[in-house]
């Protein structure tokens, strides 16, 4: 199979035209006719199968096929399409590299002991089978005195359970590092307070799963780390529909399977019988063409009908920076919207089967959702699980939800050339409550601050050119105040802009699932009709103030102007701080996680 390469075209004469080849950089002249048969050989098709696209879509050339044919045999000869096992074949080459050792395993917790000892006890599991004896660290951002003491106490069970060695990072174990980093640093005093410290945060009373992140980014700089959340818990399980190798498709939806209860879906699937956090530190750090020359490797059955210019991400030099599972149990979105219309055809039929299971499904309690190959992304929604913070890793939002996705966004920004590796695998998610998410999907929610600051960040993309990751966020600081800094109006127009993109998007991709789902039972087509009825409404409504989701619910549109800054300015401090504050951090490397004990 064959596939045209992606490329860059400028205009010689009204029959003529040159080509630039984007992979190597060749310049290939060509007439316009000759530029329409390349742009029809996009996908990866045999030649067989390309000449008969051409001579039925491309005009003048019906009954011409033989010519067509000298045609692309010519394309090839010239490289401007490439043979499917040549595609593959550049992985083979990529520069291999050593990563750095796994500094620890550090766990986010926040006022919930009972999740955190069903982690601990897994890991205790973990450690007694597969006698590891890593590190771990417990960063805990609980503000009750009784949890916090709960949680220590757990910590220090587990270290008598497994002779492993802790440390337990709350409260004035950060303010300690922040007062140490204030000494050296003078000048990131302000903005590391904000990015450590609940109190020291404008909007201390959000959700602070970005202190914590930032903080374990510190305490592993220049090394790389496992990431847990307390309500998390092992072992990995590989799902049943899970396949080797890598899926190059960027479209492929995730699998969801549906379960009656949590027994039933913390059983689904089986155990993966090796060390699950080697598993992803043998993909972390690495090469993205090491990882495809080995388990993950790249079929040429799995080209077909892909577009090569749509494989960007498959780089053989990348660099994987986080690695990511799914997940089994409890679902880790607020909302379930997601089971509308990023879902695989067999996940969909299973969502809906019956009215009863429906009703239940549409709360995500007990859900399994994972990849069913291992595949890049280049901006994860969820929280990585093994990251490589060898080189300098951003901070995120320190308070608000959604402040992975936007590391993800702000990672991609400062490393372009690095990717993400999602493996298929999954981990047990159980939250401490059966939450109601439908009526969240139901009720049209505005976007969150950081669902707002992911997307500015994505649509950056490519305008910075510096090789520094510190000079990329610098530069990203100075663009969100630069907005910040606009006219009353223009922030109102920006929010109303964006507003109306998520909502547009969303209604669009509803549309096309309930047109292609012409088997669909009547109680799903009616909760959809209703969804995107609510994204319509809020769409048509003008005159609305654009606020986000953490802003009052009677503010004003000067008022959402007015928070809109205070968002940007906030966030453009952390960005243009933290390479100093990182750089600091690497230079103190593990003694500064010892400091803390």
């Amino acid at each position: 199979m064959y596939a045209s390469e992606d490329g860059r075209v400028a205009s010689l004469s009204s029959q003529e035209c040159i080509f630039f080849v984007k992979y190597s950089g060749a310049a290939h002249v060509m007439t316009l006719q000759v530029l329409q048969a390349l742009d029809q050989c996009r996908e990866f098709r045999t030649l067989h199968d390309h000449a008969a696209r051409i001579e039925s879509t491309v005009s003048g050339l019906a009954g011409k096929g033989e010519d067509i044919r000298r045609v692309l045999d010519g394309l090839v000869q010239r490289k401007l399409l490439v043979r499917d096992a040549d595609f593959i074949a550049r992985f083979h080459n990529a520069v291999e590299r050593e990563p750095p050792p796994c500094r620890a395993v550090f766990i986010r917790a926040c006022d919930r002991p009972g999740r955190l000892a069903c982690l601990l006890d897994s890991l205790v599991d973990y450690e007694q089978h597969f006698g590891a004896n890593r590190r771990y660290v417990l960063i805990d951002d609980s503000m009750n005195a009784r949890h916090i003491d709960e949680q220590r106490e757990l910590l220090r069970e587990f270290a008598r359970a497994t002779a492993c060695k802790v440390s337990y990072v709350g409260r004035s174990a950060s303010a300690k590092l922040v007062e140490k980093f204030a000494r050296a640093k003078p000048h990131v005093r302000d903005a590391i307070r904000a990015l450590l410290l609940r109190q020291s945060h404008p909007q201390a009373q959000r959700f602070g799963g970005g202190r914590s992140r930032n903080l374990a980014l510190l305490l592993s700089a220049g090394a790389r780390l496992i990431l847990l959340d307390d309500d998390l818990r092992l072992p990995l399980r590989r799902p049943d529909f899970a396949r080797t190798g890598l899926d190059p498709d960027p479209d492929t939806s995730a699998n969801a399977r549906f379960h009656a209860g949590m027994e039933q879906a913390f059983a689904c699937g089986s155990e993966i019988d090796e060390d699950p956090f080697e598993l992803h530190l043998q993909v972390c750090g690495r090469s993205l063409g090491a990882c495809v020359n080995g388990r993950y490797g790249l079929s040429r059955d799995a080209l077909r009908g892909v577009n090569l210019g749509r494989l960007d991400l498959l780089k053989p030099d990348a660099r994987v920076v986080t690695s990511h599972h799914g997940s089994y149990g409890s679902s880790r979105s607020e909302s379930t919207l997601w089971l509308y219309h990023s879902i695989d055809r067999v996940g969909r039929e299973e969502f809906w089967q019956d009215r009863e299971s429906y009703d239940r499904n549409v709360h995500a309690h007990h859900v399994l959702y994972a990849a069913g190959q291992a595949r890049v992304l280049e901006v994860p929604g969820f929280t990585p699980f093994a990251l490589d913070n060898s080189q300098l890793l951003p901070c995120t939002n320190p308070v608000g939800r959604a402040e992975d996705s936007l590391g993800s966004a702000l990672t991609r920004y400062c490393q372009p050339d690095a990717v993400a590796l999602e493996l298929p695998v999954a981990i047990g998610h159980m939250q401490e409550s059966l939450r109601q998410r439908f009526p969240v999907t139901q009720g049209v929610s505005p976007p969150r601050v950081n669902d707002f600051l992911r997307e500015f960040v994505r649509r950056q993309f490519g305008e910075a050119k510096a090789e520094d990751p510190g000079q990329r966020l610098a530069f990203l600081a100075h663009v969100m105040r630069d907005l910040s800094h606009a006219s009353s109006k223009e922030r109102i127009s920006h929010l109303r802009e964006y507003r109306s993109f998520v909502h547009a998007e969303m209604i669009d991709r509803l549309q096309r699932e309930f047109e292609a789902a012409t088997d669909a039972p009547v109680y799903w087509q009616s909760d959809v009709r209703a969804i995107v009825q609510g994204h319509a409404k809020t769409l048509l409504a003008s005159d609305a103030p654009p606020r986000l989701a953490e802003w009052p619910d009677d503010v004003d549109a000067a008022g959402c102007a007015r928070a809109l800054s205070d968002e940007l300015d906030t966030m453009a401090d952390a960005c243009e701080h933290w390479p100093a504050i990182w750089r600091h951090a690497a230079e103190q490397g593990e003694t500064l996680l010892s400091a803390l004990d």
